[in-house]
Order: structure tokens, then C-alpha cells, then sequence
């Protein structure tokens, strides 16, 4: 998920990057058009100032008798084309007005229909550029010498290069492309990434035996069928484990049983040819050679029976047992998410009360899988054989190493079975109606001290503690 939301950030900083590019050309492009239109404003004007100028010397009229619109006519309209061809048509206005100040009062004013003056030919983003006439080597009718003063004003019409409508729907459209995708990253990892990496995890704890609660049913379509397909596997793996612990434990006790039905005439036949040897079942009470020899062949094929049996025996028992611990160091937190992930439901369905009792967040150097085993085993035997009224884990460390006790309320066992209770195939005076195998408590203590620890179980009253030491 991390990954993903990388990846959307790199998008949204391109984004932004091109967006600041575009906005940054745009600009860029406006103010080349500008200035290019403030260059044209000025050859214009500057014509029209030299043609006042022209028609001052030949008619007697000026300044009350130059027409402005004839003026405009013959110095830009005639020759539009003219202006365009040589500097553009986006650069050349596309109609001007002039305005003279009337009755000799060269101060400006604003002619009628200009709603903003432009002072020193500034531009503006509406597409208007308005400049003053400035008219060298001039006198009034009265004699004033009015050189270098501004006599009217020319105002020039553009088509609006500012591009804004585009800018606008350019930024408007690449933040709704970006809220867009936003939401659309959210839904991917909080609807399908987030599901199947919690998902994910499934397999891989199913085939370990991890896994005690089924996966919950969801309405979900993209993980739907999957769910339901994950569950009656793990029905069907919990089924095959159940027949392999069965057919184990039938296996173990035909084996104990023809063990022990061995071992008897075995030892019987060991004590006749030692009697033999001696020759205690002689006539006279000697020992004969002969006897002595064939007897001790049959103490020394007793032996080797015995030591078969005695193989078998313990491959028997070990055979129910597999386990090859892989030791690492994680957080005791780890346990407490494992253990509330696996049992709250479950706990919640059976209306059991719960409780985790730890102080800090140690290391804990041993195997996960295999302390995570030892506590399903610890936390089932809490719901069957517990009344239902309360189960509390408790974790603790001191010098020695780490605790882990799972207590249950209910129907203890009497103190002369608790010594017997991590036996295999040995199941307790309240294991009546209760389904089990005599296994699960003799497979922890195992695990247990194969990651050099020990597993022990005490009774107080109407409590059963069963406490697991770690190094």
C-alpha cells in the first residue's frame, strides 16, 4: 500500500510540475504578445503624430478641423494588411479610436468610452492599449507654445492574449484530475490493497496450522468467492489433521500395546536362559557347556528384541510430534495482536470474558510460530475445559527470562493427575465428553523445551494455570 501512495505522490509532483510549466509558458507567451503589441502601438502612434504634424503646416483648420476617424482611416485601416504583414495579425490591434481634446484644453481628459487610461502605454489584459498624442513644434491660435504637449489619446483594440479561459480550464481540469485520482487511490487501497494484503497472509498461516478462525463472510465481489473458497479449505485441512491425529494416535496405542505385550514374555525368556546358563534346571545342578551356550544366544536375542521394541516405541511417540524451530527475535507485542486476531471473535461468540495482562514490550529471542502453537494449544484447552466465566493471559519478564501464563476459570484437575498431564496419549478424569487426543499438551511441552524453555501447570481451587518459561 506504501508503495502505492509512492507512487501517487510522484504523479501528483508531475502533475503539479507540468501544471507550473504550462502556467510559467503561458505567461511567458502573453507577455512576448504584449510587448510585441506595445511595439506596434508605438509605430502607429508615432505616424499619427508625424501626419498632425504635416497637417498643421497645410491647413489653417488644425486642431479644430482634424477629423479623428478620417485620421484612423487613412494611416491604419487602408493599410491594414500592410501593418499585418509585417507584424502579425495577433500583434496588429483590431480597430483603434483617436480622441482630440477639444476647444484647446490639452489637459487630459478621459475620452467617452474609455473606462480605463493607460499612463506611460501601459498594457492591459483586456486587450486595450491606450497612449497619449504628443505633438512636437506646435503653437495655438493664441500664440501658446504648446510643444511636447499631450492632445489627445489613442486607444487600440486587441483580441485578449492573456489566454485566461484557457489557464482556467487547464488548472481547474488537472485539480479535478488530481482529486479525482486521489479518491480513486483511496478506494483501490482501502477496498482491494488493503483487504488482500491482509488476505495474503492466510495461505501461508493455513499451511502451518495457524490459522483457529475462519475468514469473515463478505458481500465484498472482488474477494468474495475467495473468502468461501479459503474457508472449506481450511475445513478440509482441519478435517485431514483430524484424521491424521486419530489414525496417530490409534497407530501409537496398537504400537504401546504390542510393545508392552512383547516386552513381557521377552523379560520371561531373558530369566530362563539366565537359569539356564547357571544350571539351575539341570539333574545334578551343574552347569553344562552346551546349555550354557545356547542359553546365553537366546538372552542375547531377547536384548536385541528388547531394543527393537524399544526403537519403535520411541518412534512411535516422536512420530506424532513435528517441529523444527526457527528462532528470531520479535516483540512480545506481536504475541498479543496474534492472540487477540485469532480468539476475539471466538471469545466475543462464546461470551467469555478475556483479559491480557503485560507490562512493556520486551524482545523476546525464540521461535513465533512455535510459541504461537503452544498458546493455541493453551487457549483451547482454556475455552473446552474452562466454566466460561473468564481466561486471562498474563506476560511477564525477570532475570531468568520471559512468563507466559494462560489461567482459566472451571473444573481443575485433582493434584495427583497434574503430574501426568503433559504425558502422551494421557488425557484427565475431566476430559469426559470432551473431545481430544492426550496430545496437544505433551506436543507443547515438547516445543517448549526445544526452544530451551519448559512448560508447567498448576492448580488453585476452582483455577488452572498453565505458565510457558522462555529463555
Amino acid at each position: 500500500m506504501k508503495k502505492l501512495w509512492r507512487y501517487f505522490l510522484i504523479l501528483i509532483l508531475f502533475l503539479a510540475a507540468m501544471l507550473i510549466t504550462v502556467n510559467i509558458l503561458m505567461s511567458k507567451m502573453s507577455q512576448k504578445s504584449q510587448s510585441e503589441r506595445v511595439v506596434v502601438t508605438n509605430r502607429i502612434t508615432q505616424e499619427i503624430e508625424e501626419r498632425l504634424t504635416s497637417i498643421t503646416f497645410t491647413s489653417d483648420l488644425y486642431p479644430y478641423g482634424v477629423i479623428p476617424s478620417q485620421l484612423a482611416q487613412s494611416i491604419f485601416y487602408d493599410k491594414k494588411d500592410e501593418w499585418e504583414s509585417i507584424y502579425g495579425k495577433d500583434a496588429c490591434p483590431q480597430y483603434m479610436n483617436i480622441y482630440i481634446y477639444p476647444n484647446g484644453d490639452f489637459d487630459p481628459l478621459e475620452p467617452e468610452g474609455v473606462t480605463e487610461k493607460a499612463v506611460d502605454k501601459e498594457y492591459h489584459s483586456g486587450g486595450t492599449i491606450i497612449t497619449e498624442l504628443n505633438t512636437p513644434n506646435l503653437s495655438s491660435e493664441t500664440g501658446d507654445d504648446i510643444h511636447g504637449k499631450s492632445i489627445g489619446l489613442v486607444e487600440y483594440h486587441f483580441a485578449d492574449a492573456s489566454n485566461a479561459p484557457i489557464r482556467i480550464i487547464l488548472n481547474v481540469s488537472i485539480a479535478v484530475i488530481v482529486i479525482a485520482m486521489f479518491l480513486y487511490t483511496l478506494w483501490i487501497s482501502t477496498r482491494i490493497i488493503a483487504p488482500f494484503n491482509k488476505l495474503s497472509e492466510y495461505p501461508e498461516r493455513l499451511s502451518k496450522g495457524e490459522m483457529t478462525e475462519k475468514l469473515p463472510e463478505t458481500k465484498n465481489k472482488f474477494f468474495g468467492r475467495y473468502i468461501w473458497g479459503m474457508n472449506m479449505l481450511s475445513d478440509k485441512l482441519e478435517s485431514d489433521r483430524e484424521t491424521i491425529r486419530r489414525f496417530t494416535v490409534d497407530r501409537q496405542k496398537f504400537v504401546t500395546t504390542m510393545v508392552h505385550g512383547i516386552k513381557t514374555p521377552t523379560a520371561s525368556i531373558k530369566l530362563l536362559a539366565e537359569a539356564i546358563a547357571t544350571g539351575l534346571y539341570s539333574a545334578d545342578g551343574k552347569v553344562n557347556e552346551k546349555d550354557a551356550e545356547l542359553a546365553e544366544k537366546i538372552k542375547k536375542n531377547a536384548v536385541e528384541i528388547e531394543t527393537l521394541v524399544s526403537s519403535a516405541m520411541e518412534e512411535g511417540t516422536t512420530a506424532i510430534f513435528d517441529y523444527d524451530p526457527k528462532v528470531e527475535a520479535f516483540y512480545r507485542k506481536k504475541i498479543e495482536e496474534y492472540i487477540l486476531e485469532e480468539y476475539s471473535n471466538r471469545l466475543k461468540m462464546n461470551r467469555i470474558p478475556f483479559e491480557i495482562k503485560a507490562e512493556g514490550n520486551p524482545l523476546i529471542n525464540s521461535d513465533f510460530t512455535g510459541v504461537c502453537r503452544i498458546l493455541r494449544q493453551l487457549m483451547d484447552n482454556a475455552i473446552k475445559y474452562g466454566d466460561g466465566t473468564g481466561i486471562t493471559l498474563s506476560m511477564k519478564k525477570n532475570d531468568e527470562g520471559h512468563f507466559i501464563t494462560v489461567a482459566n476459570n472451571g473444573e481443575t484437575l485433582p493434584e495427583s493427575e497434574v503430574s501426568f498431564v503433559f504425558n502422551s496419549l494421557w488425557r484427565g478424569s475431566n476430559s469426559s465428553g470432551v473431545k481430544g487426543h492426550g496430545i496437544g499438551l505433551y506436543e507443547s511441552r515438547l516445543i517448549a523445551r526445544k526452544l530451551g524453555g519448559d512448560i508447567r501447570m498448576r492448580v488453585n481451587e476452582n483455577v488452572t494455570e498453565v505458565t510457558i518459561f522462555l529463555p
